[in-house]
């Protein structure tokens, strides 16, 4: 997949593109639906199925105290948009100038003039424009007007609950692994690049990767989950607390740790993805450090037996 990071010159020709507009955080299994729907209309008619996003998020531009946690980095967002065959992403900087953009004029500047597109896909509660009061209907107003077709993707439910990020965010503040996984398609994940510790789990046995995440990420809430993570390009099974330490520190800051099964040596500096199976216990205080050794212990057994019910061989 090739990315652009401007609108000028364009590499295709008049009518090449047929373009899917969103945030696509999560590229979740309504936008899964939205974007397959695109990439075969595009190969019928033997164009370029495109993505247009915003980086940053324009909520986290626009209110970054306010803006919304995001379930995907940019570089991982674009690895799974091109899982499911699209070949262009326009990753375009939301700033002052795009924000200030009326609905028509972004659809005549940015979508007729500059990308000069055969076909647009929008999800039902897409929103542009200045202050994000252009609509899927005024955008098929605009697209008669201006001779590009839009098509407009209705919401998907799972189990009645409507797929969207909100609602997976929700799922996760909660620790509802198993509930967001339904609505993403697939496993939570965390992404991030070793740090350093206190080395506290090195003396008691279970040394663990401290991981730091950048930019706006959603975490799932405090708990120890079961999972896998890949580093270097292998995989282990994980016991992932997310939490604050309270046996021994109890943290005013919130830490993320994965202690990995069979793992030998040094892996500080070293990016770390984390796919989260199931969410084991809450957080707790032990009285003793036997007693917290007990429960990891416990907390591995089970890890195991999750990695091989979610068919995952690390």
């Amino acid at each position: 997949m090739k990315v652009w990071h401007c609108l000028q010159p364009l590499p295709y020709d008049d009518d090449q593109l047929v373009l899917a507009l969103g945030n696509f955080d999560g590229v979740h299994r309504g936008h899964q639906d939205l974007l397959r729907q695109m990439v075969s209309y595009a190969r019928q008619e033997g164009k370029v199925p495109a993505v247009f996003l915003f980086h940053p998020h324009p909520q986290n531009f626009l209110n970054p105290d306010h803006g919304p946690k995001l379930l995907l980095d940019l570089d991982k967002k674009l690895e799974l948009l091109a899982g499911v065959g699209i070949e262009a992403a326009f990753v375009i900087p939301f700033d002052t100038q795009m924000a200030a953009l009326e609905a028509g004029d972004f659809a005549r500047t940015v979508l007729v003039e500059k990308l000069r597109v055969a076909a647009v896909y929008v999800g039902f509660n897409y929103r542009f424009g200045r202050r994000a009061l252009g609509t899927p209907e005024q955008l098929v107003s605009l697209g008669k007007q201006h001779g590009f077709s839009v098509t407009v993707i209705p919401p998907v439910f799972i189990n009645e609950t409507l797929v969207s990020s909100t609602s997976i965010r929700t799922a996760l503040d909660a620790g509802d692994i198993d509930q967001a996984q339904q609505l993403l398609g697939y496993w939570p994940i965390i992404r991030g690049t070793v740090v350093q510790g206190d080395r506290r789990g090195r003396k008691i046995g279970f040394p663990t990767a401290n991981v730091a995440t950048a930019g706006p990420l959603l975490v799932p809430c405090v708990a120890v989950y079961a999972g896998s993570a890949k580093i270097a390009g292998n995989c282990y099974t994980a016991v992932l607390n997310i939490g604050f330490r309270p046996t021994f520190v109890d943290s005013q800051e919130r830490v993320i740790e994965a202690h990995l099964l069979n793992f030998q040596g040094s892996a500080y500096g070293e990016a770390i993805e984390i796919e989260i199976y199931r969410r084991l216990r809450w957080e707790q205080r032990f009285d003793s450090a036997e007693a917290l050794v007990f429960q990891i212990n416990k907390d591995i057994e089970a890890a195991v037996t999750v990695s091989a019910w979610a068919g995952v061989l690390c």
